[in-house]
């Protein structure tokens, strides 16, 4: 009989083998996870940050993938973007322009140095921005938007910003995806936005809004 332990163990080798190979090809770095308390410089809400854990290449490159999107016409936004590996998959789509908002200086700098060294054929949208600061204080850009986020904070930061996002909705009504990996809050999302749930699957759900 086959071990669970070991099979865990031998998965999360290869995961990290995998993540070091993503960096090595691409001359980033943005393996390693990061516990709250080793972020650094943050703002106020600290006590609701969540650990930084990178997601992994070829997941995020199916999930934009099936987005089913005109990607030039859309923004994409990662909420808590950590080191900046997210960002870095989604360069390899020609969306319109591409955000990234931490909290953390530490991981901000990260990133911003793997969105300056980052190397791939495959890249289709160099616009990229980083903001150091609270999800909180982000305005939503009123364009078609992809709004990616990975359990980045608890339910004290992500209720005001899905707040900020549905009024930003309503003000310029607009196609809106939210992709939630790890949704530990998902029940927010419908409580403070009129994004509903079209797909939910192992790892992540799906929300949208389409202007009537």
């Amino acid at each position: 009989m086959t071990n669970p332990g070991v099979i865990h163990r031998l998965k999360t080798v290869v995961g990290e083998a995998r993540c070091r190979l993503y960096d090595w090809r691409h001359n980033v770095s943005t393996c390693g996870d990061v516990s709250v308390a080793n972020l650094g410089e943050v703002g106020s809400n600290f006590d609701h940050a969540a650990p930084y854990a990178p997601s992994h290449p070829t997941f995020l490159q199916d999930l934009i993938r099936r987005l089913d999107i005109d990607y030039p016409r859309y923004d994409f936004i990662d909420l808590g973007s950590g080191k900046g590996r997210v960002l870095l998959v989604a360069s390899d789509f020609p969306f319109r322009k591409i955000v990234g908002v931490e909290f953390s200086r530490g991981l901000h700098d990260i990133a911003s140095r793997n969105v300056q060294q980052y190397s791939s054929r495959a890249q289709r949208c160099k616009n990229i921005s980083l903001v150091h600061g609270d999800a909180i204080q982000y305005e939503f850009e009123p364009v078609p938007s992809v709004v990616f986020m990975f359990n980045p904070f608890r339910p004290a930061v992500l209720a005001p910003v899905l707040r900020n996002l549905r009024a930003s909705i309503e003000k310029r009504p607009r196609d809106v995806l939210l992709v939630y990996a790890a949704p530990f809050y998902g029940e927010l999302v419908e409580q403070e936005t009129p994004l509903r749930l079209v797909a939910e699957e192992r790892y992540h759900n799906f929300y949208r809004v389409q202007p009537r």
